[in-house]
């Protein structure tokens, strides 16, 4: 009984297998697929990881540093805001301000001479890079395929970027200083902002536009005029290095008429 026993399983068994064979292109299909995902996610993370490790380069204006090497800064087309583009070998991070609700950070990758970056709530920016210059299109929370082109940063400009405490909140702040002017804002981890400020310089426009800001703020909210003065009072208490001095300079400016 114990032979019948094994002479019967041998045929079982090369049944068996060649099932198992030809299952193998399925099995084999499903792991490449999660081999790939998972070189995928890899690939991501440490793109992500990157990108991260680059942002946390971008100087403070609290301390004297000088700005990252290749930092193009520029304004967006038909809108208030300015951009910067940091990048790095393949990595790059950008961010995006008009000094009033308009704050994001993105990050991506550099390949080529082609820029392609995101944001975690979908705000995105593509563009190439050419003649020293990088321009493309940005898209942010109501603000769709916007152009700009931005420019390597001067002496006098730069990108900034530190994690600031006030009022036991923690905010993450963000600042675009060029000659033409400044944006720059704070935003809380709940998405709550503090500290806007957009000036322009030699612009009879942007003047304008500034002009109405003020009044409006001077006659309907007396609370907004507070907080900017707050905000000055707050950066005079800083180390006062340049770009702490000149924001505090255009957010006094901005003030005018509170």
């Amino acid at each position: 009984m114990h032979t019948k026993t094994t002479w019967l399983l041998g045929p079982l068994t090369v049944i068996v297998l060649a099932m198992s064979g030809c299952g193998d292109d399925s099995s084999g299909s499903s792991a490449a697929s999660d081999t790939s995902a998972a070189a995928s996610a890899t690939t991501t993370a440490s793109t992500t990881a990157a990108a991260a490790a680059l942002m946390e380069q971008i100087p403070s204006p609290f301390v004297e540093e000088p700005q990252l090497e290749r930092t193009f800064l520029g304004a967006v087309d038909d809108s208030d805001a300015y951009v910067a583009v940091v990048t790095s070998g393949s990595d790059a991070v950008a961010f995006l301000c008009d000094g009033d609700d308009m704050w994001m950070w993105m990050s991506g990758t550099m390949d080529g001479d082609r820029l392609a970056l995101t944001a975690p709530d979908g705000s995105s920016l593509t563009g190439t890079m050419s003649d020293g210059k990088v321009s493309g299109t940005v898209t942010g929370a109501g603000m769709t395929d916007k152009a700009f082109e931005a420019a390597p940063a001067a002496a006098d400009e730069g990108l900034y970027r530190a994690t600031t405490n006030r009022d036991g909140a923690d905010y993450t702040l963000g600042w675009i200083m060029r000659t033409d002017g400044v944006r720059g804002l704070e935003r809380q981890a709940n998405g709550s902002t503090t500290g806007g400020i957009a000036v322009d310089r030699n612009d009879d426009d942007m003047d304008e536009r500034n002009r109405e800001r003020r009044q409006e703020r001077r006659d309907n909210d007396q609370a907004a005029c507070e907080q900017m003065g707050g905000y000055n009072d707050w950066l005079a208490s800083q180390p006062q290095t340049p770009p702490v001095s000149e924001m505090m300079s255009m957010n006094s400016m901005q003030m005018e008429g509170c």
